[in-house]
């Protein structure tokens, strides 16, 4: 084998054809899984390399800084080159990353499309030779760079010769005559998000903005009137994918925005100089069918994990330190600790799958993961882990002993976040963050913990200010979108560089924070969202859970039993989301419907019960309900409905008086100085 590292645009330069042989399967890359991720990483790859080029004109210079990572994209493995001739074009067989290849030439494709409005003649012209060998060819599709299996090849013609997007939705509709329905090829779908994204992006909007405008009050009011879902905002990328999966026709959000040929050229920029792929060229003695099924059927692929284990030991070998004596006190847990209610013999602890926010990995890789960027104070991707993390063990300096016992320390802690118990501060803390879905702090809880004791007054405010200024802002119908940013590349790193340990820096350091996008909501702002705001929308249960659970423990007293609340739980509308029958209004108009909707959702409205309590009386009248509420509800939340009668009416004034009864306990839960 002949091994070379290449970029993006190296692999198609050369007048060739990439061949995928028919024992491969065709191509399955779907937008979520696949592509999705691909599209983090070029964006991610163009912000460094911008941020780079602003760098280096400061110092005066490139080789002033550290050089840049690129970011691996894998292995490719390709037969030698065989035939071409002037009427023929040289063919190389894929014998494993036929997947990658295909779907950089889909990017470039789309690229090549996107960027004709602009008329530069320089970029076009690169761009035609990176998607088509230019000539005459005596074969159908030798002018393609990429030449898929048979059920692939139309496909790639049609998004070789379309031209535009336009074209490519006309050749591959999804709707048809008589209601017809078609789903688009993968390799359509592929080119489709891609262009538009890749048009938002020269256009100066990213795939993660909101889909929408920002709503004024008076449209959100008719949005819940007309009974519309308002939870988690739609990005771009999600507009997209539902665009992609029911119109015939994809526009490319913010089209009216113009096309900017600088973006453009750096993004040519980002796939030369940003991206590295390994290429293994086969000697022709190399039988390519046993080396495709050595590859593809034999063993699992290492994890971030096992290359940071497989290193770590390496350099300790290579220093004559005791590797056996090191493995048995810091890592051989992290091999052999038996999984918590273990299904199946041999499950491990650290290797089953867990879901942090929008990442999901095995255990040990999201430890990992939140290490690294404790250490490097910096908002990582968890396929980057192990590139990081060798990158910081080379320039710490401090000792493989060290270095180990820190993140074994961190582990202990880092398995309350994993499976979060009641008994603590800490564990209540990393339960209620679980269900807010909210875990980009974790890496400065893990800077306090290194420095305070779990248990101590410090980590109670630190707990306690962190918990106050997500909760706030949920309340508040803020934003986190930058929370990575916020508390890992701000507020982590500010403190790291300053040495700042004590719970008083990070609270001065939150109520410097300003701007909606980031700011700690006052007690008045906190009030009007409390009482009046729509707390309950789609996909959201969980926070509002959290909220509620964190009322009814507040409302205990040192006289009661402690008693963990159960996981079945579940948030019930005491006015019921149908309404219409058993709760009719007096007047009709849409102030009125609108503000019933508002009200229906908010806090004042919510509260805990059990799954078998939800199920059987949830649209009942509110006399049927608040019996059952107290006769059969343990929960100190819901003694507040004693108070009524069977004649009494629950309304929005009963529903905002309950929210404001509630609000000096949420004061005293989520403090802010």
């Amino acid at each position: 084998m002949r091994p070379d590292k290449l970029s993006i645009l190296r692999l198609f330069e050369d007048r060739s054809q990439y061949l995928i042989p028919l024992f491969q399967r065709g191509y399955v890359w779907t937008l979520t899984e696949q592509i999705f991720p691909l599209w983090e990483d070029l964006i991610d790859r163009m912000d460094a390399i911008a941020a780079f080029k602003a760098d280096a004109e400061k110092v005066g210079g490139a080789e002033k800084l550290r050089a840049l990572r690129k970011h691996f994209l894998g292995t490719v493995v390709v037969g030698s080159a065989k035939g071409g001739s002037a009427d023929t074009i040289p063919t190389r067989e894929v014998i494993d990353g036929q997947q990658r290849i295909t779907t950089l030439q889909i990017l470039l494709l789309a690229f090549r499309d996107v960027v004709k409005p602009l008329e530069d003649e320089g970029l076009d012209y690169s761009l035609k030779t990176l998607t088509r060998n230019l000539g005459k060819y005596r074969e159908r599709g030798h002018h393609l760079k990429v030449w898929p299996t048979n059920v692939g090849r139309d496909v790639m013609q049609a998004l070789s010769d379309a031209g535009s997007i336009e074209a490519v939705c006309d050749r591959f509709p999804v709707k048809g005559p008589k209601k017809a329905r078609y789903e688009r090829p993968l390799m359509v779908q592929a080119y489709l998000f891609l262009h538009a994204l890749l048009a938002a992006q020269l256009r100066g909007v990213r795939y993660d903005d909101s889909s929408a405008e920002p709503l004024d009050e008076l449209d959100e009011l008719l949005n819940e009137a007309l009974g519309e879902d308002g939870s988690a905002e739609p990005t771009i990328a999600d507009q997209v994918i539902r665009s992609i999966e029911k119109d015939n026709a994809v526009a490319p959000p913010r089209a009216e925005f113009p096309l900017q040929a600088d973006r453009a050229h750096l993004l040519y920029e980002t796939l030369r100089d940003g991206f590295q792929v390994m290429s293994l060229e086969l000697d022709d003695e190399d039988d390519p069918q046993i080396i495709f099924e050595t590859l593809n059927a034999r063993g699992a692929p290492l994890l971030p994990s096992d290359l940071i284990r497989n290193f770590v030991f390496l350099q300790a070998t290579r220093k004559r330190e005791d590797v056996d004596a090191l493995y048995d006190a810091h890592w051989k847990a992290f091999d052999e600790k038996p999984a918590e209610n273990a299904k199946k013999e041999g499950e491990r602890f650290w290797r089953k799958e867990a879901r942090q926010g929008r990442l999901k990995s095995v255990r040990l890789d999201l430890l990992l993961y939140n290490y690294v960027s404790l250490r490097k104070c910096e908002d990582l991707k968890v396929a980057h882990v192990f590139e990081e993390f060798k990158g910081w063990w080379e320039s710490s300096g401090k000792g493989t002993e060290f270095e180990l016992a820190r993140i074994t320390s961190t582990a202990k802690h880092f398995e309350t976040f994993l499976l979060p118990n009641q008994t603590s501060r800490l564990g209540l803390f990393c339960r209620r963050m679980q269900l807010l879905d909210t875990s980009t702090l974790t890496p400065v809880v893990f800077y306090f913990l290194e420095h305070h004791d779990p248990e101590s007054e410090e980590m109670d405010q630190v707990l306690g200010d962190l918990e106050s200024y997500v909760v706030r802002r949920f309340v508040c119908g803020l934003t986190s979108k930058g929370y990575n940013r916020i508390f890992t590349t701000k507020l982590l790193a500010e403190l790291s560089k300053e040495k700042e340990t004590s719970p008083d820096a990070l609270r001065a350091k939150l109520l410097d924070l300003s701007g909606e996008t980031q700011n700690w909501p006052s007690n008045a702002e906190f009030e009007q969202g409390w009482c009046f705001r729509a707390q309950y929308k789609g996909g959201n249960t969980g926070k509002v859970r959290a909220i509620l659970e964190a009322l009814e423990l507040g409302k205990r007293s040192s006289k009661q039993e402690l008693l963990a609340l159960p996981d079945g739980l579940s948030v019930e509308h005491v006015m019921p989301q149908k309404w219409e029958t058993n709760w009719p209004l007096v007047t009709v108009d849409a102030e009125i419907i609108a503000n019933r909707k508002r009200l229906l959702h908010s806090i004042g409205n919510l509260t805990l019960v059990t799954q078998n309590f939800n199920s059987a009386l949830s649209n009942e009248a509110f006399s049927v309900k608040r019996s059952e509420i107290v006769t059969t509800s343990l929960l100190t939340l819901n003694a507040y409905f004693q108070k009524f009668g069977d004649k009494d009416v629950w309304d929005e004034q009963q529903i905002t008086m309950r929210a404001k009864e509630l609000f000096p306990l949420a004061l005293k839960i989520w403090a802010r100085p």
